[in-house]
């Protein structure tokens, strides 16, 4: 069996959320290490780290996982929007070394206009950007860029153009997270055992599977191609059932760490997480 767990929010303190992943029985955890929609937090305190490495040792929890703001965007047109998200990041993956977290998962950006090369390479020379500024620390954290659903003039809605973003960067310091909503509304089938075949070959020529380290399953409220980016329920919406059977059947899909970011409660969160429990036993 595959980790499995949700985002799970802090509520002011970041152990908050390792103590809800306990109550619903998650082997892993997403978490926001700062505000994710404000620039500014306070640092991490001795005392708030040492809180969450006891939490963290007390619930059990396997793999924590941390999600960036919402308004960074590393492949912005406009300058200062640039160098806040670019500084922003900086600090979340600082804070993840602090914290003892691998991985910190980004939103490919959004050209805002000035179109997809021009802001692939701007995602590009963004991730140069930090890496020219992040020593090498005894804890290494790796960025995962995730893919999106193709709204607006967000990037990185096609694997080809998520492995053009990755292309060449040192896979320790650069890895790739796959949304299943994002994927299915941006144009990707998945909702057969022919169509995730066909999915897995693609991953392995784009991106490549050593990239992949981590899944979003979420369930779509919008149906295939719509480019319209709303997570809903676990065999509940357009991909419904069949397709996380057909994806959780597929041995490469059924070894990575999975997380959840559908809506509600803990108790909804428990009946997604259930879900895909019950679909991975009978796979």
């Amino acid at each position: 069996m595959p980790l499995l767990g949700a985002h799970l929010p802090t509520k002011g303190e970041i152990a908050s959320a390792l103590d809800a992943a306990q109550r619903i029985g998650c082997d892993v955890v997403q978490l926001f290490v700062k505000p994710p929609i404000q620039w500014a937090a306070s640092p991490l305190s001795d005392a708030t780290i040492a809180t969450f490495v006891t939490a963290r040792e007390r619930t059990g929890v396997k793999l924590v996982v941390a999600h960036a703001g919402y308004l960074v965007n590393l492949a912005s047109p406009r300058p200062d929007v640039l160098l806040q998200s670019r500084k922003s990041l900086l600090e979340e993956m600082q804070r993840c070394h602090l914290l003892g977290i691998p991985f910190l998962v980004v939103h490919a950006g959004a050209h805002l206009g000035i179109g997809e090369r021009r802001g692939v390479q701007r995602m590009r020379e963004s991730l140069h950007w930090l890496f020219d500024r992040l020593p090498s620390l005894p804890f290494p954290v790796t960025l995962l860029i995730e893919n999106t659903a193709g709204q607006g003039t967000c990037l990185g809605y096609t694997l080809e153009q998520m492995a053009e973003i990755v292309e060449g960067l040192p896979k320790e310091r650069v890895g790739v997270c796959l949304d299943t909503c994002h994927l299915f509304v941006a144009g990707y089938e998945i909702r057969t055992p022919e169509s995730v075949h066909e999915l897995a070959k693609l991953i392995d020529a784009t991106i490549g599977w050593d990239r992949f380290k981590l899944l979003h399953a979420n369930d779509s409220l919008h149906p295939l191609g719509s480019r319209i980016d709303r997570h809903w329920h676990i065999g509940k919406g357009q991909i419904g059932l069949d397709g996380f059977r057909a994806l959780l059947s597929h041995p490469k899909f059924a070894q990575l760490p999975i997380v959840i970011e559908t809506p509600g409660t803990e108790v909804q969160h428990l009946e997604n997480l259930q879900r895909l429990r019950e679909l991975l036993e009978a796979a």
